[in-house]
């Protein structure tokens, strides 16, 4: 679908339910005919009196709650971060169809990881969506299942597919959106609010945020092929470093993985390198690791300075910093 303008109204049909009951209640709606209501929703109304002799009280009526309510029920757009959901969603993923369909952020039980959202200032995303059941079942999206939308709050604006949509950033700041699930119209599934960064950045890399490393795994490359010697997964270490040598190094590589299973390419000409450094409250003086010498983009160097044991964090670095660190392992310098 192109053209989404009219959501707003098509999704107030779910408060008409509601605003319909209260006018039972209070005898509005009348006699015994009651079962026109429930089946005519879709014709907002307009149908609702055929047996009754007040027509125009529902195009006027002041005394049950303003029916043109239901026109700007904003209210009903969002659930301040709950979850609306008829068809028992367990995993819902953000894909970004310019880029292999990488997953961006993605929602499981009722928040989101990998936020915010970032979006091109001046331009658009192309998102997808990979949607599983409870039963763990993909959910079909576009002609043959349901189509995928979002509402979004000022500063950027949707425009739906089918089975994906454009976000396009209008405005810089921070802003949020909702995804939606819809069936003939009608909102099935709603999620929490999801952050949204509107940014002008050239090098945009749509959702470059890789912070939760899974795991990681660590090479001797003096082996070939390269030799796994050390691996971090839930938060431990198993195997351990090789030993460094007085006056010599050890040339480390390494492979991240996402919690997706993914791995984070890493390497000179990536957003991400593998970086080292000595752990806060080790040894010092026992090995030497210089940032601007012995990070190469894939693999580092640790240089042996004399015998002893001291301990090392391996990190995901990003420009100049950090986004993410293992938990500290040891290494051991002897004399040769």
């Amino acid at each position: 679908m192109t053209d989404r303008q009219g959501l707003t109204s098509r999704r107030s049909l779910l408060a008409t339910t509601g605003s319909l009951t209260a006018l039972g209640i209070a005898g509005c709606v009348g006699d015994d005919n009651g079962d026109g209501g429930d089946d005519d929703d879709h014709d907002h109304g307009d149908d609702h009196d055929d047996d009754h002799d007040h027509d125009d009280d529902h195009d006027h009526d002041d005394d049950h709650d303003h029916d043109d309510d239901h026109d700007h029920d904003d209210d009903h757009d969002h659930d301040h971060g709950d979850v609306h959901d008829e068809i028992g969603i367990a995993e819902f993923e953000v894909l970004d169809r310019d880029h292999d369909e990488e997953v961006l952020v993605y929602i499981h039980g009722d928040h989101w990881h990998g936020d915010p959202l970032e979006v091109p200032h001046g331009d658009n995303l192309s998102l997808g969506a990979f949607v599983e059941d409870e039963d763990g079942d993909e959910v079909e999206l576009g002609d043959d299942g349901y189509e995928l939308y979002a509402e979004a709050a000022d500063g950027v604006s949707v425009d739906g597919h089918g089975d994906h949509v454009h976000v396009h950033g209008e405005e810089e700041g921070f802003t949020e959106i909702t995804f939606q699930l819809l069936d003939d119209g009608d909102v099935a599934y709603e999620s929490p609010e999801l952050e949204v960064a509107v940014d002008d950045h050239d090098d945009h890399d749509h959702g470059h945020d890789h912070g939760e490393v899974e795991e990681l795994k660590i090479l001797d490359r003096a082996e070939d092929p390269h030799e796994q010697v050390a691996e971090f997964h839930d938060d431990h270490w198993d195997g351990e470093l090789p030993h460094v040598h007085v006056d010599d190094n050890v040339s480390l590589g390494a492979e991240f993985y996402d919690d997706h299973g993914d791995e984070i390419p890493i390497g000179s000409s990536e957003e991400y390198e593998l970086g080292v450094r000595v752990a806060d409250d080790a040894e010092e003086g026992v090995v030497e690791i210089d940032e601007n010498d012995d990070f190469h983009g894939d693999h580092v160097h640790i240089h042996g300075v004399e015998e002893g044991e001291t301990e090392v964090v391996f990190m995901l670095w990003h420009d100049d910093h950090a986004d993410w660190e293992s938990d500290p392992i040891a290494i051991e310098v002897e004399d040769h």
